[in-house]
């Protein structure tokens, strides 16, 4: 099955030049695991990667990074000896479909022989990493020897020989080695052990061959062999092709390691995968393709948005949906998502702030139970943010700049920029707002779900460690009577040592001011709860007071003008505006100083005092929010792909629409049209979450806001759609009900199934409070 146009992505024609971009772009994944998309036959310039959640690796490298593990894709075909591949026939026609809503990668393509006469072939392939069952990948090739009959040799092979690369200097490092390789009973197995971990992974495959419109008629006299060399399992198959007849070739690979082996269970991973593989082969290649469509279909039918009137902007849209679908894992809570996911060993596979402000607000609305999961993964590291808070005699929990497996600091500490020059890094030393950034991420989550049981078990010890790391990190400020927050590192990373930045100093507020509302009010309503909470960490009364005592003391003045200043010496810093867009409208870095001067100036990298203006949109009036967005969007470059989208719900919110929209095509655009120049390296997934914010929390106005006494919270709805945008269709998770919305000019439709009658979900649309009511569409008009 083939869906509509409007969910298929396509490339024309095969460029060597464009194929790490495709690579990427049509990279495949189900949030266990995900492979670059490279073509089957391997032709030069491929970089093979496989990765899976959760296997970290050292060895020679500066720090852990995700390893880069065998690869399961190859399967290459030859005529009477002559390869038939990209790169050494020649090709007449190529193409490849990503189809958005089945989740596969099809590929066409048509060779003519180099050797003398007319021999031609067709080729097509279908691939897919399972949305039903996260350890399968699945792959069908079709092959026709046009004009005459040819003797076939196919190698299908699981590349154990893979290497990370490191992205500095290009350092190949060898992460694993095979254990064990072997072929028997038509199943491939490959066992291959980390060197610093110990941890192991097994691949268990299978491939079929068949011949007729169903594949269920046998070839005959094949013959298979097995070797591995080389680093690579590889099953030879040899048959004579007849003229004209349709063969097929189907392949299912199981994937394990030995994180997934059960407690209790006397297995070991190669039997695991083993037997995963035969009970797929039981079920059958189309029955597990089919399933995989069906789980597909299901998810979308959670987070798909349909904007009516902007058929391109719906198609880019959900090409960035249907990558942060594959991010995040429905099954893992101790796994985070990188910025990269698992389309390459970019930035080492690393978490950061990335996943909690810009990913997981598309997942606490949409699947709430992997959001969820990747808060889970910070609380199972809750210890190693008390040690990493030690570290720098400091109490409470200071998360790492960059994690990993165990939640320990793993930033690198140098880095080699493009130039060859060593660079130190001291992220790790002052980046500290993502300790706020986690604590936000939590309090949020438990605002759109009500879920107390994660507040009262988990989310409220996070907050509580992490407003403990804040009265920590203050400095009292005898002649200001003010606490400062000094040497830190903003949003704004060409300023690498502040004192009160904007946006630190506020989110360290709120989180104290949050800790202060947990165990004054919400933990207050279980006292069991709290008195046991409170003597695990050794919280009490006098702490508290503390903390409202800095809370209302931290350095944080809003001018009479309603400007922010970035940090302390900002607006004494060098006034360098943008002068200069591209074709696209982003900003031209100014002549006026160069790059590595920006400290000197008052230019932005990325949202820094707008991010703020953002996260606590209540907070601020419309006259704040305005004048801010205007002075920082002449300063700021956006060399970071999380901005964009952040302007664009300040734009949206300050009523400008034309340059919201303008931003937000940068960011739709981001990874299919390589707007950052470096797709390359993997898909951009902050960048994927933002367009989500960017369109839910921007042009639909989509807010959370402080209840009424009636109850704790209100969706707010303030739409402001661009003039071609008729309709903009969507789903909400929301408090345990499902919201269909359907936005229009001057009108908003809500549906949602309530178990009975009577139930009903306040929202507020445009500063109106409204009981919408189960069961029923409700239209509600406004802007009159």
């Amino acid at each position: 099955m083939v869906s509509d146009d409007e969910w298929l992505i396509q490339e024309r024609g095969f460029n060597p030049d464009r194929q790490a971009k495709y690579e990427s772009v049509f990279s495949f994944g189900n949030g266990y695991m995900g492979s670059r998309a490279v073509l089957e036959e391997l032709p030069a310039g491929s970089s093979q990667g496989t990765y899976v959640a959760g296997i970290f690796d050292k060895s020679e490298a500066e720090t852990v990074e995700i390893v880069n593990l065998p690869d399961p894709v190859g399967l290459r075909l030859y005529a009477d000896g002559e390869p038939i591949a990209i790169d050494q026939m020649d090709v007449t026609g190529y193409d490849r479909t990503l189809d958005i809503r089945c989740g596969t990668l099809a590929r066409r393509t048509s060779y003519q022989s180099k050797k003398g006469g007319l021999y031609e072939y067709e080729y097509w392939s279908l691939r897919a990493f399972s949305a039903a069952d996260e350890h399968i990948m699945l792959m069908r090739v079709y092959f026709i020897a046009v004009d005459s009959d040819v003797d076939i040799l196919v190698e299908n092979s699981i590349d154990g020989s893979t290497l990370n690369i490191r992205k500095e200097m290009g350092t190949r490092i060898a992460h694993y080695s095979v254990v064990e390789a072997d072929h028997a009973d038509d199943v491939g197995c490959l066992v291959a052990k980390l060197n610093d971990s110990g941890r192991s992974v097994a691949y268990a495959a299978n491939l079929s061959i068949g011949t007729g419109s169903n594949d269920n008629e046998v070839v005959d006299g094949v013959v298979r062999t097995s070797e591995f060399a080389d680093g690579k399992l590889t099953e030879s198959v040899r048959f004579k092709a007849r003229k004209g007849t349709l063969y097929t070739f189907k392949k299912i690979v199981s994937i394990y390691t030995s994180r997934d082996v059960p407690p209790g269970d006397t297995r070991n991973i190669r039997d695991v995968a083993v037997d995963a593989l035969k009970q797929s082969l039981k079920t059958g290649f189309d029955r597990m393709l089919t399933a995989h469509t069906d789980a597909r279909d299901k998810m979308w039918s959670m987070s798909d948005i349909v904007i009516d009137g902007d058929p391109d902007a719906t198609k880019a849209l959900r090409f960035n949906l249907h990558h942060l679908m594959m991010a995040g894992s429905r099954s893992d809570d101790q796994v985070s998502i990188a910025p990269k996911a698992l389309t390459s060993s970019w930035y080492n596979g690393h978490f950061f702030w990335d996943t909690e402000l810009f990913v997981l607000p598309f997942f606490t609305f949409t699947y709430p139970a992997i959001a969820r999961n990747l808060l889970m993964y910070r609380y199972h590291r809750l210890d190693e943010a008390r040690k990493n808070a030690r570290k720098q005699n400091l109490s409470g929990a200071l998360f790492p700049w960059e994690s990993a497996e165990t939640g320990e600091e793993v930033t690198p500490k140098t880095w080699v920029n493009p130039e060859g020059t060593i660079i130190d890094v001291h992220t790790m030393e002052r980046e500290h707002h993502i300790t706020g950034d986690v604590a936000y991420a939590v309090y949020q989550y438990y605002r759109a779900t009500a879920d107390t049981e994660f507040l009262l078990d988990y989310g409220a010890e996070i907050i509580l460690e992490t407003a403990r790391f804040w009265a920590g990190r203050v400095t009292y400020n005898n002649t200001s009577g003010k606490y400062d927050i000094k040497d830190v590192i903003g949003p704004n990373e060409y300023q690498e040592c502040v004192d009160n930045n904007a946006y630190t100093n506020y989110l360290a507020r709120w989180n104290l001011r949050c800790g202060i509302m947990l165990y004054t009010e919400i933990l207050k309503r279980y006292p069991d709860k709290r008195t046991i909470l409170c003597e695990k960490i050794g919280l009490k009364q006098l702490e508290i007071d503390e903390w409202r005592k800095i809370a209302d003391n931290i350095e944080f003045t809003v001018l009479d003008n309603g400007m922010i200043e970035e940090f302390s010496g900002y607006f004494e810093k060098l006034n360098v505006t943008i002068e200069k867009w591209n074709e696209r409208g982003m900003p031209i870095f100014p002549d006026a100083v160069p790059l590595e001067r920006a400290h000197e100036s008052q230019l932005v990298k990325q949202a820094d005092v707008v991010l703020l203006l953002h996260l606590f949109n209540e907070d601020f009036t419309h006259n704040v929010k305005t004048v801010n967005l205007d002075y920082y969007d002449h300063r700021t470059t956006h060399e970071s792909s999380l901005s964009p989208s952040i302007y664009t719900i300040l734009c949206t919110e300050a009523g400008e629409v034309d340059r919201a929209y303008k931003y937000l095509k940068h960011s739709l655009y981001g990874d299919l049209s390589d707007n950052y120049g470096n797709v390359k390296h993997g898909i951009h997934a902050a960048s994927l979450g933002g367009v989500w914010q960017a369109v839910v929390f921007g042009f639909a106005g989509v807010r959370m806001k402080s209840g009424n006494g009636k109850t704790s919270e209100i969706l707010a709805v303030n739409p402001r759609l661009p003039e071609n945008w008729t309709h903009l269709q969507f789903n909400l998770c929301w408090q345990g009900f499902k919201l269909e919305l359907d936005i229009s000019a001057g009108n908003v439709g809500i549906f949602f199934e309530s178990a009975g009658d009577g139930v009903t979900v306040p929202v507020d649309i445009e500063g109106v409070s409204y009981e919408i009511p189960g069961n029923k569409r409700t239209v509600i008009t406004y802007g009159d």
